[in-house]
């Protein structure tokens, strides 16, 4: 390589070898600036420039640039300036402080001041700022709230304050109350309190005349009513009907307003309790007029004079009240019979438990046959039932007979008789029953009465005996008689039956009509009447 190679290849490395200047100013920072005033760049490679601190903040070392190969690079130690401290901003009476911006009570801190609730701030401003030479204006003041005087209102006074003197001003808390003259009522708050703001919670109250507007009562009317009532007067209401009234049927003006409040409400009652029985229907509420029906236990009855057994819902509740009671035992009426005669009336009525003896007169009898029966009185009344039952005495029957096989027979008992014959019973099947009146229906046997059958009715109803070889016409009561159609006429069926039975004399003939029929049977018979 010649001279002149080695020479353009040292120029070339000196060159390029060479460091860089720095094109820019020296850096701005927030809280530094640089000593000296540097705005004409470039600046060679290793410039330094110091920095100072803004005001406000506070340094802590040096801090130095360097231009380094065309950068600006802070030299070790890295310090920075940092917030110059306030202190403590200082506390004030009946209030508090909180920090609103920042972290600490450094340079940019901010604090503001609140007073405790019933104080309130005399200062303009409510915060304080650290600035570069300390903290801005003076600690807040807080002091008492105050209200403003009030006066007594129209026909009124005041009766409580916690000041001396009324006109002066109320601090917070305290409490004014206000009373009205006699005949007027207060419209307002009765009590006013001075608020932590400053103010009264309530208007001065007003005192007006005390008058009653005539209420609307629902389901309810006022009787002779007036436009509105005075204190002191009086109203009267009613209620329609289901309804009854509140507390009263009438209701006083007073200060506060009607009382007692008139009202009606809807006339209910609950179910009844019904010791010692039931009642029906069951149930949630009854409106008034509602009946119940009251079934009580064996042994009890129903208190009440009217001597039904129901109940009624009221506006006084049940009537009468569902009470089942005992059952005493009265003084027993016996048709035909007597209580002993050591038995007086003044035992009477008589409890459970207790015992009375009873006979029959003459002709009568218990239905034990006993002559005396003891009886007890229980739940059911009387046991035995006293009874005394008619005697009905087994006589001669004229023309027959009894079946029988006593000779006195008690009231309810049967008996049947036969009659002789050509007789026949006068009741059907000969049986009669003993009864209070004696023999039911009376036994009597009378004469059967013969029927005879006419020609001439025969063949007005176109009929004739059914056996044609017995010409016999008569027969006794009770029998039967059978009759047929005559040649050329068929039975009517409207008619009545052909077999007819001969009733005390009285035969009832059936008939027929025009018509064919088929050829009769041959009727070999020669009985014309059934005797039965």
């Amino acid at each position: 390589m010649s001279f002149l190679g080695y020479t353009a290849l040292l120029l070339c490395w000196v060159y390029c070898t060479a460091e860089r200047a720095c094109e820019q100013s020296p850096p701005r920072r927030v809280k530094e600036v640089p000593t000296e005033t540097w705005n004409n760049p470039p600046y060679p490679h290793g410039t330094q420039v110091t920095y100072r601190c803004r005001p406000g903040y506070i340094k802590y070392g040096r801090i130095l640039f360097e231009c380094d190969d065309g950068a600006w690079k802070q030299r070790r130690p890295l310090t920075e300036c940092r917030n110059k401290p306030c202190g403590h901003p200082g506390d004030t009476e009946f209030g508090s402080f909180q920090l609103t911006s920042g972290n600490e009570f450094v340079f940019g801190a901010r604090v503001e001041y609140r007073c405790n609730d019933g104080y309130q701030m005399l200062s303009q401003k409510n915060y304080r700022e650290c600035l570069a030479d300390g903290w801005s204006n003076d600690i807040p003041h807080c002091e008492v709230a105050k209200c403003l005087p009030v006066k007594a209102p129209e026909n009124g006074r005041i009766v409580m304050t916690g000041a001396f003197d009324l006109n002066q001003e109320y601090s917070f808390g305290q409490v004014v109350e206000f009373k009205c003259n006699e005949k007027y009522r207060l419209v307002g708050s009765k009590e006013i309190h001075c608020s932590s703001d400053g103010r009264w919670d309530s208007d001065v109250p007003q005192c007006q005349d005390i008058i009653c507007n005539v209420p609307a009562i629902p389901h309810g009317f006022v009787r002779n009513s007036k436009s509105s009532y005075k204190e002191s007067e009086q109203l009267q209401f009613g209620c329609e009907k289901g309804y009854t009234f509140g507390e009263r049927a009438d209701a006083l003006c007073t200060e506060s307003g009607w009382h007692p409040t008139p009202y009606c409400t809807e006339i209910l009652c609950s179910p009844p309790r019904v010791p010692n029985g039931n009642f029906r229907p069951q149930e949630d509420t009854y409106r008034e007029g509602a009946m119940i029906t009251i079934d009580c236990n064996p042994g009890y009855l129903l208190r009440t004079l009217s001597g039904k057994n129901t109940a009624q819902c009221t506006s006084r509740g049940w009537v009468p009240a569902p009470d089942c009671v005992e059952k005493p035992c009265d003084y027993p009426v016996i048709e035909n019979g007597k209580i002993s005669e050591r038995m007086a009336r003044f035992y009477f009525p008589m409890r459970i438990g207790q015992y009375v003896e009873y006979y029959c007169r003459n002709g009568y009898s218990t239905p034990s046959g006993e002559r005396v029966v003891q009886m007890v009185c229980s739940k059911g009344g009387w046991n035995p039932e006293p009874k005394c039952l008619k005697i009905c005495s087994v006589t001669h029957l004229e023309n027959g007979y009894f079946y029988h096989h006593h000779y006195t027979y008690k009231e309810g008992e049967r008996i049947q008789y036969v009659c002789d014959q050509d007789y026949r019973t006068e009741s059907e099947g000969g049986e009669v029953t003993c009864t209070k009146n004696g023999w039911s229906p009376f036994p009597r046997c009378i004469r059967k009465t013969a029927c005879t059958a006419s020609e001439e009715d025969m063949d007005r109803n176109n009929i004739e005996l059914r056996w044609r070889g017995e010409r016999k016409l008569y027969s006794t009561s009770g029998d039967f008689i059978e009759f047929d159609c005559k040649i050329g006429y068929v039975q009517d069926p409207a008619s009545s039956p052909f077999r007819v039975q001969c009733m005390d004399g009285t035969l009832e003939y059936p008939w027929c009509k025009p018509g064919s029929k088929s050829p009769p049977l041959c009727h070999c018979l020669t009985a014309a009447f059934l005797q039965f």
